[in-house]
Formats: C-alpha cells, structure tokens, sequence
C-alpha cells in the first residue's frame, strides 16, 4: 500500500481474515486498481467516490423493526449489516436433506471445502477480491439429491447505518435433482454512506432446479455492488429475476457458466428508475458445451436523473453445437434528464446454432396516450397503464405466483411515483 493508494480506505477492514483463500485474495486486492471509466466493463458505472471515505467495520447485534412477513409461506433468514441474526430467523432444521444457515460455521465442512471461492475469480475482478478477503457471513443453502425445498426461502438483507463495508458471501449447492427457490430481499434504513459488496456462488447439479428473485428497494440506501457465479450441469435449470425499484448506486453483475449438455439459463430484470438512482445489470451467459439453452430479457424505465447500464453477453465456445440464445434489452426514457447505455453482445464460435439479441431505447407511445384518453383515461393513469404492459412481459415469467403477485403490487406502486 502507498499514501496515494485510493484503496487505502478500506484496506484496514480486509486484513487478518481467515475465511478461506483471504490472504491470496488481500494479496489480488492490493494489486488490482480501482476501476475507472477507462474500464470497458465499468464504462459508465463511476465507482471511485466508494474509496473516498472510511469505513467502519459492521455490527450485527442492532435492534431492527422487521417488515411484514410475506403473504405465504416462507422459511425467513435474516441478516443484519451482513451478520446471521439466528434470533430473527426461523428454524432452519425443519427439512430433512436441506441446510439452511450461516455460512461461516460450515467452512470447514467438506461441500464447503470443496466448492468455496470455485465460481467467484479473485485475479480480475476488484470487488470479489475484497469480497473474498474478508466477508462477514452469509447463507450457506445445501439441497441433497433428489430433494425439493418445501418453502421458498426468504432472505433479509437489513442495512442499518451509516459509513459500514458490508461484504455478504453465499453458496448454494443443488445436488442432482434437488429444487430450490430463494427470495433475496434488500432493505436499507437511511444509509446513503454505506457500501454492501456481496458475493453469490451457485451450483446447480445434473437435473437440478434454483430459482432466484431478487428485490432491491432501499430507498436513501447503500451503494450496492454484486456478483453472482453459477455453474449449471447437465439438465439443470437456473433462473434469476433481478427487480430494482430504489437504490444509489447499484451493480448486478451475474455470471453463469452452462457446463452439462442440455443445461438451461433464464435472467430476467425489472428496473424502475428515478431520482439519481444509478443501476448496471451486467451479465454473462457462457455456453460452453453442446445443446444448451439460455434465454435473457431486461426491461427498464427510467425517470428524473436516473441512469440505467446493461451490458449482456453471450458467448459460445466451438464446440457448443446446437445451442439456442436469446437476449434482450428493452427502455424506456422518462423526461430529458434520464439516461440509458446498453449493449448486448454475441460471441459464436460453433456453427450450428440459433442466437438473437437486441436493445431498444424509446419513450411511451404517444399513439397508445391519445388512444386511452380519447376515451376518458386522465394522462397520469395512461402512463401507468401504458407502463405497466410494458412491464408485464417481464415479471409473467415469474413462476410464483404467490410472489408474482407481491412483486406486481410493489411494480405498481412504484410506477405511480415515476
């Protein structure tokens, strides 16, 4: 570290770790610089300011008013500035053949052992670096083989104050034939100086089926940066909604890795933007074997000064034959201040294959307006409506419809505020 080093500010809290792999990763976190607008990846996210300030390390035995459970069945897991809070969570014992719990009192477990830090590469990416060199807790998810997960399972992610470096860390395993569907909440109370930097790793067994939506409303909240790593074997399924209705500064970078013949992918996105709300979705789909399948749509509206990135690529590697993929990106501009960068991308190194992409970037359709208040719909409920079926083709893939249902209350209210 040198007096110049712009990561000198969090350094401090990423060193004397002793979760696995931390000092190589402190080693890649000294080394690696901080991303800047010369970094293709990180062209329009400016992530600089996060290493303006200290931070303080986060503290987990707060006093937290939870939320309303939601309106079904759920097995709710809840953590607090990234601590596990066994006191607020459910029993996580009540299946047979599912382990549900902190992850860090399993690292030394053998599934843990084997599989820790195998999907979220430290040697070029700065922030799963830190990550990896010293996280504070997180969900540990293990279905055996051939078991179906009861409940979906409800992940709370409570940020409660200010100037804190919260660094989350999942694993999910799905043995073959296992099922599983996770609910990924985040909720901040007033923490406009608090960084979250979490880090996901999924893998998703032969015949295997996860499933995982992902609500960011933290209205004044946190700068949040994420990466997701998923490795899909042979017939496993693997989907991802990521809704994004309230936040500052926000990253959902999700890599999947399509390694089993017949594997599928599924990423789907929502983000309603205003204020000076910033959101990159950026994604990678690795087709790296024959006869597999991946199928991607986002879709945002964007309002006020906020700023939507979504940079979504597809790569097929020559021996994938037979490989079907589908991306999409659609916007919508509200108002002259607002802003939209995408670029979906195809890289195809096998010859039979069937791949689309594309992107859009439009505003509401004046035709539909005049159609609608022709017929004494005030302007206000015509955008809402106009915004919503624009929407809707989104959230319809959610296969819950008990949260589907939630999930299109929240859209709603949202849209009324745009």
């Amino acid at each position: 570290m040198t007096a110049t080093d712009p990561k000198a500010t969090v350094l401090p809290l990423l060193e004397g770790s002793t979760w696995p792999g931390s000092a190589e990763a402190l080693a890649q976190v000294h080394a690696l610089p901080v991303p800047t607008t010369k970094t293709e990846a990180w062209k329009y996210t400016r992530v600089g300011k996060l290493f303006n300030q200290p931070y303080a390390a986060p503290k987990g035995d707060v006093n937290v008013a939870l939320p309303a459970r939601l309106p079904f069945d759920t097995t709710r897991v809840v953590f607090v500035n990234g601590h596990f809070r066994a006191d607020l969570s459910d029993d996580l014992k009540d299946q047979k053949g599912i382990v549900i719990d902190s992850l860090k009192h399993h690292l030394t477990h053998g599934p843990v052992k084997e599989h820790y830090g195998t999907l979220a590469p430290t040697s070029e990416l700065l922030f799963t670096a830190m990550n990896s060199a010293a996280p504070i807790d997180g969900l540990i998810l293990l279905v055996t083989k051939g078991v179906k997960v009861e409940h979906s399972i409800h992940v709370l992610h409570i940020t409660t104050s200010a100037r804190q470096l919260i660094q989350p860390r999942d694993l999910f395993m799905l043995h073959e034939g296992a099922e599983a569907e996770v609910i990924i909440e985040h909720i901040a109370l007033d923490t406009p100086e608090a960084f979250v930097n979490s880090v996901r790793e999924c893998l998703v067994g032969e015949g295997a089926r996860l499933t995982v939506h992902k609500l960011q409303h933290e209205v004044n909240g946190p700068a949040n940066i994420s990466f997701e790593g998923v490795r899909v074997a042979a017939k496993g399924h693997f989907s991802i909604s990521t809704t994004t209705l309230d936040g500052a500064l926000i990253r959902n970078e999700v890599k999947v890795s399509l390694a089993g013949a017949e594997a599928h992918a599924e990423l789907n996105g929502v983000y309603l933007l205003n204020g000076t709300t910033h959101c990159d979705n950026h994604t990678y789909i690795g087709h790296d074997v024959p006869d597999c399948t991946s199928d991607e749509l986002y879709k945002g509206i964007v309002a006020g000064k906020g700023t939507s990135v979504f940079n979504g690529k597809v790569y097929v590697k020559q021996d994938a034959q037979r490989t079907r993929a589908y991306q999409s990106n659609a916007n919508i501009l509200l108002g002259d201040d607002a802003k939209v960068y995408t670029k979906p991308e195809l890289e195809i190194y096998a010859d039979d294959v069937k791949c689309s992409h594309g992107c859009t970037i439009g505003r509401l359709d004046e035709k539909g307006l005049f159609y609608l208040r022709s017929r004494g719909v005030s302007e206000a409920e015509a955008r809402k409506l106009m915004a919503h079926a624009f929407i809707t083709e989104v959230v319809e893939r959610v296969q819950n419809e008990e949260w589907k249902a939630v999930l299109t209350a929240l859209i709603d209210n949202k849209l009324a505020q745009l």
